[in-house]
Order: structure tokens, then sequence, then C-alpha cells
């Protein structure tokens, strides 16, 4: 329930601050007075699209507050509208998204206005209003149904891909063994192109590296002077001598240490530079071999424009894809089970959905029929038509559109073809009543439901109004006297204008003031005896 609203430089509003009551709140007021603003504000701070252009000219930025309950609960809502373009939602304090607004609203208010009507006229929508009655019973099935449904065009979306797989690949096929043979037959090895670079830079500068090496190995093996001891030996001698006196001194000993380590590693060093000096024969002949072979691999490179390792990942790739041909058959029979299997499941939802339906749509026909004769359809007939899609969807395979006939001996046919304007809005009030009572909402907002209707009409309509706000709080905008009339509390929208500003202000009518209103509705004077009369009469008639 909304407690109070409080609207700060939106349009013409500079600022607005009233509290409701918990029945029927009626709001009334001259045509250009705010009521469509103060509308707009409320929708705004629900979660429409803010609209920058209502931020009150001369002013940065527009404020708008809703305080009340839901399920017993303080809640406050605010928007706060930027001239620059930004909007900031709080709830309950903190900062939210629209789509959380939104959310959290869907069960705490609903506004109802004339575009409501204009879907109610539009058959896509009557499955959806068809379900919204006693929704907890159909919403579970229905989440069911679009798991299904999911499912299955999953497991299709799957099967389809591979049969575009399948034909794809039948065209790439000589593609594939082509360029996976060729791959095969080059013999790469990872890291191949970078072993061969090595082999033949050490090839290029080999006669001044072979000089080095020998060199190298001459001065620890001694091999360049006659009779002369070894680099080795020298340092072998060094590490024995220091051995033999180790135990005299843990510093010696450390150092034999260190030097038997120093003569082991030079050994190996030796030997190592002794494999080397074998293997740096090389003849022109190696060399060319080496150049070939990394020719060979750097034009593969630049064909596939992939280094070896990723070239021999491309081979494996080929192969995985001519293996898979193989196995298309198999795979197409397994994945077309699945898809069966997923449908099968579809369409026993589906028809479970659709029995629900039809239980719940004879339901809501019946209560549709009731509502409709209390709103002064005494000899029409309403019927939920029912029939079956060809394809499963999201919903299941129904197809539902309401039919109606205002007049004896018509046949039935679509809303659009049959109502009128006033007849819409009174139609739509009677799902909203019928529907509403099977959900949560606690304010019900109704903006100009009274629109093509007059007279008794009218007066039907604010007792149906009256009665829905026994359970729930309503606020009603309108300009007729028979629904202000119902009014447990009731406001009057004003206009005014200074030093070429408009201000809309709003008061909380005491009884005398609301005889006024309504007078003024019926001849447009407050002042009149005969409408004041009648605005007395009328009020008592609705009490």
């Amino acid at each position: 329930m909304i407690d109070r609203i409080e609207i700060n430089n939106f349009a013409t509003i500079e600022h607005l601050s009233f509290d409701l009551g918990a029945g029927l709140n009626v709001i009334t007021g001259e045509t250009g007075a705010g009521k469509s603003v103060l509308i707009t504000a409320v929708s705004t701070v629900l979660g429409d699209r803010a609209d920058t252009t209502m931020v009150r000219t001369g002013t940065g930025k527009a404020f708008i507050q809703i305080a009340g309950t839901k399920d017993g609960e303080d809640v406050v809502i605010s928007r706060e509208i930027l001239s620059g373009g930004k909007s900031v939602s709080k709830l309950n304090g903190e900062m939210v998204t629209l789509g959380q607004i939104k959310n959290f609203c869907r069960d705490w208010i609903d506004i109802h206005g004339q575009y409501d009507n204009q879907q109610i006229l539009d058959p896509e929508n009557h499955i959806r209003i068809t379900d919204s009655f006693h929704s907890e019973v159909l919403t579970p099935e229905l989440e069911k149904l679009r798991t299904c449904y999911d499912d299955y065009k999953a497991a299709q979306k799957e099967y389809e891909y591979l049969l575009k797989a399948e034909a794809n690949a039948v065209r790439q096929q000589d593609y594939y063994k082509f360029e996976y043979k060729f791959i095969q037959d080059l013999g790469l090895y990872a890291g191949e192109d970078e072993e061969l670079q090595d082999r033949l830079a050490m090839m290029k500068n080999s006669s001044r590296i072979f000089q080095s090496v020998k060199s190298s190995y001459d001065l620890l093996q001694g091999n360049g002077y006659e009779g002369g001891p070894s680099l080795l030996d020298d340092l072998g001698r060094v590490a024995s001598d220091l051995s033999e006196i180790g135990s005299y001194s843990e510093q010696i000993s450390t150092m034999a240490s260190q030097a038997y380590d120093a003569y082991y590693s030079l050994e190996d060093i030796s030997l190592g530079l002794r494999d080397l000096l074998s293997s740096l024969n090389f003849s022109e002949q190696d060399m060319d071999e080496v150049s070939g072979r990394l020719a060979v691999i750097e034009d593969a490179k630049r064909k596939y424009r992939k280094s070896v390792e990723e070239i021999l990942e491309f081979r494996d790739e080929l192969r995985s894809r001519l293996d898979m041909m193989q196995n298309f058959d198999s795979e197409k029979k397994r994945l077309a089970e699945a898809a069966h299997k997923k449908y099968a499941a579809l369409e026993a939802q589906a028809e479970h959905v659709s029995e629900l339906r039809k239980i719940i749509a004879g339901r809501l026909e019946s209560a549709i029929v009731k509502e409709l004769q209390d709103l002064e359809f005494a000899n029409s007939e309403f019927r939920i038509d029912i029939s079956k899609l060809d394809e499963i969807g999201p919903l299941g395979f129904d197809k539902v559109e309401f039919l109606i006939s205002t007049n004896p001996g018509e046949p039935l046919m679509p809303l659009t073809k049959i109502a009128s304007g006033g007849e819409i809005s009174r139609i739509m009030l009677a799902f909203k009543h019928i529907i509403g009572e099977t959900d949560r909402v606690e304010t019900m907002i109704f903006d100009e439901i009274d629109t093509g209707i007059s007279g008794h009409t009218a007066l039907v309509v604010g007792r149906k109004l009256a009665g829905i706000a026994d359970h729930r709080q309503i606020i009603s905008v309108t300009h007729l006297p028979q629904i202000a009339a119902y009014g447990d509390d009731n406001y009057l929208i004003s206009k005014s204008i200074d030093n070429d500003k408009s201000y809309t202000n709003i008061d909380h009518l005491d009884a005398e003031s609301k005889v006024r209103m309504i007078a003024a509705l019926f001849s447009g004077s407050s002042d009149s005896e005969n409408a004041l009369q009648a605005a007395r009469e009328l009020i008592a008639s609705a009490k």
C-alpha cells in the first residue's frame, strides 16, 4: 500500500506531497491540471523510462518518492532525475537498478491506463492474461515447459549443427586429406626449425668454433705442450696436496673439496669439448642439407602462416575432422534420438499445460461473465477460445483468444471487432477485478478507466472500484462524478500560473469540498444549488 507520495520539480509540479488512504482514493481535476503528470511521475519512480524533459525548467533535477508498506514491511522508493540525462533509483536508501525496482514492484503496485485497453485487444496477450489467473497453479508447470522447450531447442540445434558440419565436411574432405598428407609427409617435429638454425649457425662458423674449442681442449689436456702438465693435471695436484694436509685445518679441508669440485667440473667440460670437436667435421653437403631442410620448413610456415608447433596442431585438427567424417552416421543417429526424446518430453508437458490451461480458462470465463453482468453487460456472451498451433513454443501449443457478443443474437467475435471504447474499459476492469483477486498486488492504480462511459454505467464502474477497494488500495484518476462519489478519500488537482510559470497542486477534500467538487463535475460550477443537491444525492446513493 502507498502511504505517501512526494514529487519535486517534475514538469508543472514544483512541490507536491500528500497522503493516501487504504481504500478507494479518487483523484479529479480539470483537463490540463496535472493528473497525467502525477501518474507519469508515479510510473517513473516505479521503473519506467525517465524523460529528462520532465525535469522542471530552471531546475537541475527532479525528485519523486513513494513511501508505504509491502507485506507489512515499510518501503521507501525514490528516483532522482538529473537534467543532464542520468537518474538514480533507491530502494530503502540503497541504490538499485530499474530492473530491480520493477521486479520488486511487480506484486506490489499495478498501474492500469488506456494502454492496457490496447493490450487486451491484442490476441497475442490473451494467453498471458489467461495464464495469470490462478498463476500459482500454472506458473510452475510453465517453468517446466520452458525448461523442456529450451532442452529440445538445444538438442535440435546440436543436431542441425552436425548436419551443417557434415555437409561442409563433405565439401572440404579432399582439402583435408591433401593438407593432412602434405603436413604428415613433411615429417616435422616441435622445435625442429630452431634446432636446425642453431646447427646451421655452427656450420657457417665452424672454423672459428673449431679453433676456439680445440684451443680450450688442449689447455685443459695439455695436448699442445709436449712434456708439460695440463691444466687438469695441475688442478688435480693442487686438490691432492691440499687433501693430504686437510686434517690439520678445516679451512684447508674445505678448499681441498672445492679444488676437487673444480677439477671434476673442468673434466666434464673437457669431455664435452672433445665430443664437440668430433661433431664439428662438417662438409658442404651437410650445410646444403640443413639449409634445404630449413627452406622447406620456412615455406610451410609461410604457407600456413603458423609456427611449426601450430602446423602440427593443425595437422592433428585435420586428422580429427577426417576421423569425425567416419562417425557422422552414428553421431547423427545419437543426436536425432536425443532430440526425439527431448521433443517427446516437451510434447507431454505441453499437453499437460494445455489441459490445465483449459480448466483455468473455463473458470476465468465463468468469472468474467459474472463480472460483465455486474458491469451492465446483461445479455452478453464471453468465451475464451483455445485452439492448437502447428508448433510448440515456450508457452505450449495453445492459441488463446477472447471472444465476445454484447448483443443478443449476435455471434461471438474477437474483441477488436465488437467492443467499443467504453466497453473495452469495462471489460478490462472485469479482468483486473478477477485476476487481481488471485494475485498479491496491494495497490491498483486506474488512470482514466472511465474512458467512453457515462451515466448509469459510470455508477456501476464506481461501485465495482469500491468493491475492489474492500480488498486492496485503489487509486483512480477520473473525470466522472459517478465514480468520484464512491471515493473513500477524494483529491482535487488544480493548476495555477504565477509569473508565467505553471504550478500543480493537490488538495485532500473534506466532506463539503467533495460535494462541491462533484457538483463542479456535474455543471462546471460548484455554486449551483441544483448541482450541489445532485452531488449530495449521488454521494448518499454511493454510501
